[in-house]
């Protein structure tokens, strides 16, 4: 029987944490390996679940993603956050994002420490030595120069504006890389700890099966990928961090029905799931034998806009949406009271929330239809896309079409396949989508991914954000001067409604009391998305 078969079967049964800054102040950046695991293994301090003492070396690891398992080449994923869990167990980076003791932090992987150049620009990574890809090939700097610069410049890289920043990329020696970029990029190293930039062998870059045969020095080997479904890893032997393999075998199913979910981990089909917020009550109180955590609130339900077209091309339109929204109404009817109502892109308690926003978006219907005459707009009609099956998005576009149906608005929508709904957005095709804007370790990389990258923002940038943005990534930056940055571009993201902003929510996990590591995942602090390295499973 398929996993696909055992779903159906199932269906039918129905961390950006404040002062985390983006550098150190310092101009030296040096994050030195120790000991077996680099630096890089999670602390078992403070963790839920069982203890690591007690985890099975032969053990295999049962997870529920929200996100079927997609096509797995870095290079040309559709979407980073779904296909993050998938991708982790096979390829390295050069930095990762840890939890220690319940607090994020940028850590070595096969970078063992990064120095800035005086002006911020340059940027040199000393490698760990001995590393190989699973192919055979050794992980030098010809090997880090040849990935980056493969998803750079290949044609049809769905990952190249994420190294926007990057002017070249230079082999010093054997261990030590230079990345020379064109502004200040205190950021960087915090790029790239994602997924972006997994680490490919060079004899595999243009592998045309890679999407279902990938090739990376992690610490586990594909031996399945059933794209759609599910995929299945191995550990890899003689892997340099041992604690990040710490099950013999994973297997990641995705599964989009949420009750199908949560009944894979009721009848111990699997040992751990993801959890939406919908799905809080039940997930929460399983009862003996489950435990249940929740992480920061970083991740922000909104509708995401192409601010260039016709429909939602003018400031006072957007505007208008926002004031149209009970934030609090669908907090309480349809979540649970699990995702806090926002009117800006960063949460209280981040830098660059605004105290006083420019534009204090309340629930105020009279002013929203007032703004849509002062444009001149009447009987508008427009169409979000939001992903088929995909909850709470499909509750959550249900509420706002009625709500912007009682001033005057009609938002058709237009349920499509999670991948098809991220190509048509950043295509054009719609001019909106409902749908969840994911975290990154610092608000400065979020302010700047989501509104930058034109796939995730196909609307106009206005050069007034780009330009309060800039002062956040000079590495010698003061925490000060960086608050200030980041609080000018969010108020020029509030003024000119980049999106209707919603609520935050955070990362949930529903699992069985024998999975190590729950609470441990760096990158759940701001993604809603699983990481294994670190997680194990109890004899």
């Amino acid at each position: 029987m398929t996993i696909t078969e055992v779903v159906s079967r199932l269906i039918t049964r129905s961390v950006l944490l404040k002062g985390a800054a983006i550098a150190a102040a310092a101009l030296v950046l040096s994050s030195c390996a120790g000991g077996g695991t680099g630096g890089g293994s999670q602390a078992a301090s403070g963790s839920v679940g069982a203890p690591v003492s007690d985890a099975d070396p032969n053990g295999t690891l049962r997870a529920a993603s929200t996100v079927p398992t997609p096509a797995l080449n870095p290079h040309k994923m559709p979407s980073a956050p779904a296909a993050y869990a998938y991708l982790a167990p096979v390829y390295d980076r050069l930095t990762q994002m840890i939890d220690t003791d319940g607090t994020l932090e940028l850590a070595p992987m096969v970078a063992t420490k990064w120095e800035f150049s005086p002006d911020g620009r340059r940027v040199v990574f000393t490698l760990r030595e001995g590393i190989t890809f699973s192919d055979g090939a050794a992980l030098d700097a010809a090997a880090v120069k040849a990935t980056l610069d493969h998803a750079i410049k290949t044609p049809g890289s769905t990952v190249a504006s994420t190294f926007s920043m990057i002017e070249s990329v230079e082999v010093v020696d054997p261990t030590h890389l230079a990345i020379v970029a064109k502004r200040p990029a205190a950021d960087l190293p915090y790029v790239l700890a994602g997924v972006e930039a997994s680490l490919i062998s060079p004899n595999a870059l243009d592998n045309p099966d890679l999407d279902v045969k990938p090739v990376g020095s992690g610490p586990y080997v594909a031996t399945s990928v059933r794209i759609g479904d599910s995929a299945t890893y191995e550990r890899r032997e003689g892997y340099w961090d041992p604690a990040a393999q710490m099950a013999k075998t994973i297997t990641i199913i995705g599964i989009v029905d949420d009750n199908a979910r949560l009944n894979a981990l009721r009848s111990g089909q699997v040992d751990l799931m993801l959890s939406k917020i919908g799905q809080y009550k039940q997930a929460s109180t399983l009862g003996s034998g489950f435990g249940y955590f929740s992480y920061p609130s970083n991740q922000l339900y909104a509708v995401q806009m192409n601010t260039s077209s016709p429909e939602l091309s003018d400031a006072r339109v957007r505007q208008a949406l926002n004031f149209a929204v009970d934030r609090d109404g669908i907090n309480t009817s349809l979540l649970n009271n699990q995702c806090t109502p926002a009117n800006q892109p960063i949460r209280d308690g981040l830098d660059g929330h605004l105290a006083t926003p420019p534009v204090d978006y309340t629930y105020n219907p009279d002013k929203a239809r007032s703004l849509l005459a002062e444009a001149g707009v009447n009987n508008l009609a427009f169409t979000a896309l939001v992903g088929a099956g995909l909850s709470p998005q499909d509750d959550i576009a249900a509420a706002l079409k009625a709500q912007f149906a009682a001033i005057g608005v009609t938002m058709n929508v237009k349920p499509v396949d999670l991948v098809e709904m991220t190509a048509q957005f950043a295509a054009k095709a719609e001019p909106a989508v409902v749908n969840l804007r994911v975290g990154d370790p610092t608000p400065a990389q979020y302010l700047n991914r989501n509104y930058t990258v034109p796939r995730l923002f196909p609307g106009t940038v206005p050069p007034e954000f780009t330009q309060a943005l800039a002062p956040a990534f000079a590495p010698a930056a003061s925490d000060d001067e960086r608050t200030t940055a980041l609080e000018a571009a969010s108020a020029v993201a509030v003024e000119n409604a980049f999106d209707v902003f919603i609520c935050s929510v955070g990362t949930n996990y529903a699992f069985s009391d024998k999975v190590i590591g729950a609470s441990d995942m760096g990158v759940s602090h701001y993604t809603g998305v699983l990481d294994l390295r670190y997680v194990g499973i109890a004899k």
